[in-house]
């Protein structure tokens, strides 16, 4: 089996331990400890180990690049795996050729593959001195003035020695980090990498609030930058968020605890990077007509087209996020209960959130498209627990070996994302997965007429309170706006007309600049729902 391990890409931003590099790579500790003396460099010299993800890319590329050089004088190249090794000395042996050629044969030290190399008298006689007296053949190499493995001939990688003083508490975090999602941890170390890389490498137990400070007018200058690396408000918060997170973490760790507690506070934004991003009242959100409208013009003449086709009609259905979607396996859409099962143990949700999703209200060609899809996959051979969106490469009659292990979902939305693209060019409009979510949320402003079907609305949404769905996810166009309050002007609330306090009140709702609770907000509520049902 080849071992040139070019699949095996470890993440730049973390810290692994000699056990995580052993289980990343499928090797043995004993190819660890070779690694390390051919160059992979410890981010510190305490034991246990740990290794920076971007030092071991560099270790890996740079003994990628070292396979053109000259091989050392104790050096061979193993058959199987391609790796340069200093093999055990114990395992060699000379052969002879008829000719008088002298081949050296022994065994590779990470994998166990055949060695060969054919030498001179002279290196010969080192060799087998090595092997007589045990001692490792990496002593011949380094009598001669050279680097290990050559490591030196790999350029840029040779000079990029990384010393992290911090990788060692990182990678406690990590561990601490396993409560959240894969995504969510990538994330949060990136910014914390970003914070170190700014901070110069800084220890972190030297942290200073001039260093966080740093950080925080680092990303407030980034917003709108006009150098092509600006980064937009939401971001900004986030990146602020999970620094705070991890400083709030860090201050209660052993050998951290002298730093200032207020750390964390100096994270905090101006009160500006709180409000909602205009873009994002600005997103276009596609009216029913317009979700129709998409869903009839898709193409449906392949499995491809009919499989993104269903993906897009499950999106409105179900009101479902492009993750979920994508994650959904056949048995988790019920034709004859109108449902769709959001179970968190098999499919990517929210918050680890699992329901069971009643199909909204649509015209009869949504239920009839992703209930065709489903039957469709059972013809050809899919079961029950096979993805119900699966890779275009899967799309095919399942029989035989083929039926031996579930069909997995896909690992990423990008098919999700350009299904849309092609199902929103008949309107004229670039239209995101999570604009389906938003098309449902502004469909209960029509089809809601008591507070009661508001509410199940929303928990059919997935959420707990008709306010979240209120919030984000009735974006009520400015021109219907203005269309409601005229009509207040004229509508009498009993024997006179609605008093321009009420009115006032109801704006700021409209505008969301209530907070949820208060008497005002209170009042603006029971003052809409006397409006919108009698």
């Amino acid at each position: 089996m080849s071992r040139s391990y070019k699949k095996v890409r470890p993440k730049k931003h973390y810290v692994f331990t000699v056990e995580d590099l052993m289980k990343l790579y499928e090797v043995s500790r004993n190819t660890l400890t070779n690694w390390r003396k051919e160059g992979l460099h410890p981010s510190d010299q305490s034991i246990p180990y740990v290794f920076n993800g971007s030092e071991v890319a560099r270790f890996h590329e740079a003994r990628s690049l070292a396979t053109k050089a000259t091989l050392r004088i104790g050096q061979f190249k193993c058959f199987s795996c391609k790796a340069r090794v200093f093999p055990d000395p114990r395992s060699l042996n000379q052969r002879v050729s008829k000719h008088g050629n002298i081949s050296i044969w022994g065994s590779c030290s990470e994998c166990g593959g055949v060695l060969n190399k054919r030498v001179n008298a002279t290196d010969c006689d080192k060799i087998l001195r090595c092997a007589d007296t045990n001692t490792s053949l990496m002593s011949l190499d380094e009598e001669s003035g050279h680097d290990p493995v050559g490591i030196v001939n790999a350029g840029a990688y040779a000079k990029q020695i990384l010393h992290k003083p911090n990788d060692r508490i990182l990678h406690e975090w990590l561990t601490y980090a396993g409560r959240w999602d894969q995504k969510t941890v990538d994330a949060k170390l990136a910014t914390i990498r970003g914070f170190e890389d700014l901070c110069h490498g800084k220890d972190f137990g030297k942290l200073t609030k001039e260093d966080v400070d740093g950080f925080r007018e680092h990303l407030k200058a980034r917003v709108n930058a006009g150098d092509g690396n600006g980064l937009s408000v939401s971001t900004v918060r986030h990146r602020a968020s999970h620094l705070k997170s991890f400083l709030e973490w860090l201050i209660d760790q052993k050998g951290y605890q002298g730093l200032n507690r207020s750390l964390p506070g100096y994270t905090a934004l101006p009160k500006k990077f709180d409000a909602k991003a205009l873009q994002e009242q600005d997103r276009y959100i596609p009216s029913l007509d317009e979700a129709l409208m998409m869903v009839e013009a898709m193409p449906h003449f392949s499995l491809k087209d009919r499989r993104d086709r269903a993906m897009v009609v499950v999106a409105f259905l179900g009101a479902l996020r492009a993750d979920t979607v994508t994650s959904l396996r056949i048995e988790h859409v019920k034709r004859t209960d109108k449902l769709v099962v959001q179970d968190a143990k098999t499919s990517r949700t929210k918050n680890g959130k699992s329901q069971r999703i009643s199909f909204f209200p649509l015209p009869e060609i949504f239920a009839e498209v992703v209930c065709n899809w489903k039957g469709e996959l059972i013809s050809l051979g899919f079961s029950e627990n096979d993805a119900l969106f699966p890779a275009a490469d899967m799309l095919c009659k399942r029989a035989g070996a083929l039926r031996s292990a579930p069909v997995p979902p896909m690992a990423s939305t990008h098919a999700i994302v350009q299904a849309f693209e092609v199902a929103s060019k008949p309107i004229g409009e670039r239209i995101s997965p999570h604009a389906a979510k938003h098309c449902i949320g502004n469909l209960s402003l029509k089809v809601c007429r008591t507070p009661e079907e508001l509410k199940a609305w929303s928990m059919n949404m997935g959420h707990d309170s008709e306010e979240v769905t209120l919030r984000y996810y009735k974006n009520l166009p400015a021109d219907r706006v203005f269309e409601i309050f005229e009509k207040f002007d004229f509508e009498d609330e009993g024997d006179q007309t609605i008093r321009p306090s009420d009115k006032d009140l109801l704006l700021l709702l409209y505008e969301h600049k209530l907070d949820s609770g208060t008497p005002e907000f209170e009042r603006a509520i029971r003052l809409k729902n006397e409006r919108l049902f009698g």
